[in-house]
C-alpha cells in the first residue's frame, strides 16, 4: 500500500471515530445545559410572571396597610407604592391590565391583576 493511501485510510478512521463522538457530545450539551438563551417571547413571560408577583404583593400590602383595597392601580401610585402603573410586557402598554374586583360590599376593591394580553391566560 502507497503512502498516500494509509494516510486517507488513516483520516477515515479519525472521521469515522471523531464524528460520532461530536454528536453524542452535542447531544449531551442539548439535554443536559440548560438553555439560557431564550426567545422574546419567552423573556417577556418571564418579566410578566414577575410583575404580576411584584404587583399582586404590592395590592396586598396596600390593603393591610390602610385597612381598605385600592380601587385604581392610580391609588397605588398616589400612595407611594408604585412609580407609575407599570408596562404590561405582553401587550406593551400599561393600560390593557385585567383588575379583579372583591365580591364583598363591605371591601370592595382590587383583589388581583393580570395581563391584558389573551395568551396569558
Amino acid at each position: 500500500m502507497r503512502l498516500g493511501a494509509r494516510r486517507i485510510d488513516m483520516w477515515k478512521k479519525i472521521l469515522l471515530t471523531a464524528l460520532p463522538l461530536v454528536g453524542l457530545a452535542w447531544l449531551g450539551v442539548e439535554i443536559f445545559v440548560p438553555s439560557y438563551v431564550t426567545s422574546p417571547r419567552e423573556s417577556r413571560e418571564r418579566v410578566l410572571r414577575q410583575d404580576l408577583f411584584t404587583m399582586n404583593s404590592i395590592l396586598s400590602q396596600y390593603t393591610l396597610d390602610n385597612h381598605k383595597r385600592p380601587q385604581s392601580l392610580d391609588d397605588l401610585v398616589a400612595a407611594g407604592y408604585l412609580k407609575q402603573v407599570p408596562t404590561d410586557p405582553m401587550t406593551g402598554r400599561n393600560d390593557t391590565w385585567v383588575l379583579e374586583w372583591s365580591d364583598d360590599p363591605i371591601a370592595p376593591g382590587i383583589i388581583s391583576i393580570r395581563s391584558g394580553s389573551d395568551r396569558s391566560e
